[in-house]
């Protein structure tokens, strides 16, 4: 076999990480403070002998850095292990006074489009506690902008209220002076607490000005360990520990402090003070890296539709959806090109949809095709330049692979959608049955309606090349390769598989194939596999995407092949569906592969680098 012959450079590209609103490396003027903390000065700061001073006067320098960056003279801030505890502790401090006292006049205002550690929390203590308020969401505006009105007409019931700072999906900036002032500026009643985990080195936050009663932070979204943050509490703001302990934290929250965190979200807070001995960049250098990478990723893309106000979000994110893709292909493709982006973070019938955008008002289209590209303030321009350079060349193999197979057999949404069509390229003629409105995106993609006839099959029985129709109704059908003979039938719900089906399927591991002694079947999407081929064993494989499965089942078989056949996918969940479609159907044996190409292509790598 000619494994050996593989361009290891273009399978094993390097990685761009663009997924910084999630988290972000550890910088290594960072790791070095982590590491000398954690191995030379790594005294108990509560010790009262000589190795316990020096911890201690650290995580007193530290809450001074915090106090200058933010601008606070009468508030303090508490070191924790990050927002989700900062935001746990200030909703307890708040609701804790109300504790058995059922409050159902009064309400929880939160932000729709909150990072989802805040409903939560706001949920549990509620409960908990059996305040009984009634939760509340505040409305957003298309571009993301939390309902003014709306707050100042429910602040008067609120016992507390949360809103972030700035969006982790969309960048969109929230406009705190205005909620300052809905909720009755410094005279205010109600508690305020704001997620300002991505604000920080973004955008400028004066808590010394804005009436904000807490505010949480955390190091990793900014070059900084994780499990490290802190919040900040305004004086006479009501607080009740979430745990006790030994007195630490001036008695506000017990466990021996991280010192080697606190130092390192200390020196972020120097950066933050003294820009210039800092290696963040402006705003103006962040906002052209945005245009750059937005410029390569409409080349990509170019129906590209964004899905933030533009350009005033945050100039480190870019959240887009594409006409005809869910987030889970766009994903898969960047996946395979060594790019790492995210998608919505809630889930619904399955598939990925932003609830951040849902909350906006946006179409189903761009929630379940929300992308979120985010890049830390540290980026540097040969990085930001090699990730529009990897995106450009998406762009051209994208191109390259668009001239496919046309006429045939389609079934698109084969486990979902009960929908098959027939391609004449000839007559320019698309014969379809079942429900055309669930694969709207795909066809219009493929078949375009201005290029193509399209025909509606009737109840009856119908013959297209090496297939016959044979139609019940819209819901019901079945689909024969005259040559041979095998059936499938389709309902509303598409083919069904029973686990008996899957759990029949032989798996043999990424090391067995890499032998390359078996004929692969590459069950991944076209997009996918330009982006990354499967590997080349002298044309001892076929591609065959979504749409193109059921006919693989109904036609293949391994007279001609001679070799074992495997399916292998991205991560191995698709090669056994293929694998157990092909033997339900009655079509040759196909082993399924237990994990994906890229770790098949990473042995044959280890391979190639031991000749």
């Amino acid at each position: 076999m000619l494994f050996w012959s593989i361009e290891v450079p273009y399978l094993c590209v390097p990685e761009i990480f663009l997924d910084a609103n999630a988290t972000t490396p550890v910088l290594p003027e960072i790791s070095q403070i982590v590491q000398r903390l954690c191995c030379n000065q790594f005294g108990n700061p509560s010790s009262s002998h000589l190795a316990g001073m020096m911890p201690k006067q650290i995580i007193a320098e530290a809450r001074n850095a915090a106090a200058q960056l933010f601008r606070v003279a009468d508030g303090r801030f508490i070191f924790n292990s990050g927002a989700t505890e900062g935001i746990n502790t200030a909703v307890l401090s708040v609701l804790a006074p109300y504790a058995g006292k059922a409050q159902e006049d009064t309400v929880l205002l939160y932000g729709a489009t909150e990072h989802k550690a805040v409903p939560e929390a706001l949920k549990h203590w509620n409960q908990v506690l059996g305040v009984k308020a009634k939760l509340l969401e505040i409305p957003t505006a298309t571009n993301g902008a939390l309902n003014i009105e709306f707050i100042k007409a429910h602040a008067s019931k609120a016992l507390m209220l949360c809103t972030m700072g700035a969006n982790n999906e969309t960048g969109v900036v929230q406009d705190l002076a205005a909620i300052a002032n809905a909720i009755g500026g410094k005279d205010k009643k109600v508690p305020w607490l704001v997620d300002s985990v991505q604000v920080l080195g973004k955008v400028a936050l004066n808590l010394g000005e804005l009436p904000i009663d807490y505010a949480t932070f955390s190091a990793h979204k900014l070059y900084g360990p994780k499990g490290t943050g802190c919040l900040f509490i305004r004086h006479g703001a009501p607080y009740t520990p979430l745990q006790q302990g030994g007195g630490q934290e001036h008695g506000e929250r017990g466990g021996t402090e991280n010192v080697a965190g606190i130092a390192a979200l200390a020196r972020i807070f120097d950066w933050l003070i003294h820009p210039q001995n800092s290696p963040l960049h402006s705003m103006e250098t962040l906002s052209a890296y945005r245009e750059q990478l937005l410029n390569a990723l409409k080349k990509l893309f170019p129906e590209l539709v964004l899905n933030q106000p533009y350009p005033e979000s945050l100039p480190t994110t870019i959240n887009f959806s594409v006409p005809g893709f869910h987030s889970g292909q766009i994903i898969a493709m960047f996946d395979a090109a060594g790019i790492r982006v995210s998608a919505g973070s809630a889930c619904s019938k399955g598939r990925p949809q932003s609830f951040v955008l849902k909350a906006m008002g946006l179409p189903s289209w761009q929630c379940e095709g929300a992308i979120r590209l985010s890049f830390g303030p540290a980026s540097s321009a040969e990085f930001i330049q090699m990730a529009a350079t990897r995106i450009n060349a998406m762009a051209d193999r994208k191109q390259a692979s668009e001239q496919g197979r046309v006429s045939g057999l389609w079934i698109p949404e084969p486990f979902d959608v009960g929908f098959a069509a027939y391609a004449d390229e000839t007559e320019k003629t698309l014969y379809w049955v079942g429900d055309s409105e669930k694969v709207k995106a795909w066809l219009n993609a493929r078949f375009p309606s201005n290029d193509w006839c399209y025909t509606n099959l009737a109840p009856g029985s119908y013959e297209f090349g090496s297939y016959q129709f044979n139609v019940d109704s819209a819901e019901t059908f079945r689909v024969m390769h005259q040559g041979t003979k095998r059936t499938l039938t389709l309902n509303d719900k598409g083919v069904a598989l029973s686990d008996s089906n899957h759990t029949r399927i032989e798996t043999i591991g990424p090391d067995e194939v890499a032998l390359g002694n078996h004929f692969l079947i590459d069950v991944r999407e076209p997009l996918e596999t330009c982006m990354q081929a499967a590997p080349n064993f002298s044309g001892e494989a076929l591609i065959s995407e979504r749409a193109d499965w059921c006919r693989l089942a109904l036609e293949l078989t391994n007279s001609e092949i001679g070799l074992p056949m495997v399916a292998i996918c991205r991560s191995g969940g698709r090669s056994t569906t293929v694998a157990a479609l092909i033997a339900a159907l009655g079509g040759p044996t196909v082993l399924s592969c237990d994990g994906g190409v890229t770790d098949v292509v990473h042995l044959l790598a280890a391979k190639e680098s031991v000749i």
